[in-house]
């Protein structure tokens, strides 16, 4: 049986589906995220960035709560806001060179007095949790899917409904350095962004440059704009079917805001990304150092060394893996495994 080539392009391409309504077959269409640049605050300074974050914390956070916390600014600036005894949770993946942020993340965690867990992620959680996720997503997932799942869980064991989450302060404030780097045309972006060329790998692959048209100034890109709306569209869609299906609900307060005006390209290409959360950050943080960027990398290159690749008919034959970067691969090996429960009718069997 054939699925609709859109989705599998588009999640090669961008790791999600990026057309509200789009099946992979009758009855099988992740839920499209509900963002309207209406709904969000604007703000201008560190000062509205702080103003706001105390505001939604004040509203939504009871004993109940805990915090995604990394080795990062984002969820260390939601830390400091937080009523000491609350709990924090750190993803430590376990695997031979990983990156581990769990020490920096416990120094934020005694110094906002909260009460600080690691939960360890192995391959095997990925081989056991990903098929019901993805069940109920009716998407393959994001690499750090089964991780946000797994937190979640162990956060819900321990009684806690709610969990905040430092997603979407990179995407509006200036994070992702590199991909704000120089001034591309629009060319190089689509070449620089795109996850895996659709034609590269599918039999069938459909053209997925029209995402990216939106954003078009020319023959240049509306980088921030992309970022907020495509990139930061696909994360919300991650943390929120990886934490709910844990039994928690989700706070994310940056992605309720969004920046007057461009960013201070030059600062961020100078060496001061995330500019104005860095302001926050030594506000609430005056005895400690702002560290940098820690990314939130998933092992996958270690795990998925030995896998040869797919073989179903969807994709190229004989595709070289050694082409392909660890996050690559998951996107490949999660793909197919999503087009297995497809040909099993997965949901009609109540998984």
């Amino acid at each position: 049986m054939s699925y609709n080539p859109f989705c599998l392009s588009s999640y090669l391409a961008f790791r999600y589906v990026t057309r509200p309504r789009e099946t992979w077959k009758a009855g099988v269409a992740p839920e499209f995220p509900n963002v309207r640049a209406s709904d969000l605050t604007i703000v201008r300074s560190a000062k509205d960035i702080l103003t706001f974050l105390r505001s939604k914390i004040a509203q939504r956070v009871d004993k109940q709560t805990g915090i995604l916390l990394s080795g990062g600014i984002d969820s260390a600036v939601l830390a400091a806001l937080l009523p000491k005894g609350l709990k924090a949770y750190t993803i430590r993946f376990v695997a031979q060179g990983a990156v581990d942020e769990a020490p920096r993340a416990k120094v934020y965690a005694d110094y906002c007095g909260l009460d600080h867990h690691v939960v360890e992620v192995h391959w095997q959680d990925h081989l056991d949790a990903m098929d019901a996720l993805m069940v109920r997503k009716k998407a393959p997932l994001h690499a750090i899917e089964v991780a946000l799942y797994k937190a979640a869980s162990r956060a819900a064991a321990d009684g806690v409904k709610t969990l905040i989450v430092g997603n979407g302060a990179d995407s509006t404030f200036g994070g992702m350095d590199k991909l704000l780097s120089k001034d591309w045309t629009f060319d190089e972006f689509v070449a620089r962004y795109t996850f895996i060329e659709p034609s590269k790998a599918l039999r069938e692959p459909v053209a997925i440059r029209d995402i990216y048209e939106p954003y078009r100034q020319n023959d240049a890109i509306n980088v921030q704009g992309f970022l907020k709306r495509v990139h930061g569209l696909g994360i919300i869609q991650t943390f929120e079917n990886a934490i709910h299906a844990g039994g928690c609900k989700v706070i994310a307060p940056y992605e309720g805001m969004a920046l007057d005006g461009p960013l201070d390209i030059a600062r961020i290409r100078a060496g001061e990304p995330k500019y104005l959360l860095q302001a926050v950050f030594a506000d609430l943080f005056r005895d400690l150092e702002s560290v940098e960027k820690i990314p939130f990398a998933r092992p996958m290159t270690q795990w998925l060394s030995e896998w040869r690749g797919p073989s179903r008919g969807e994709f190229l034959p004989g595709l070289d893996m050694n082409t392909f970067t660890g996050d690559q691969k998951w996107l490949l090996y999660c793909l197919e495994r999503f087009l297995g429960l497809l040909d099993e009718d997965a949901w009609s069997a109540n998984r």
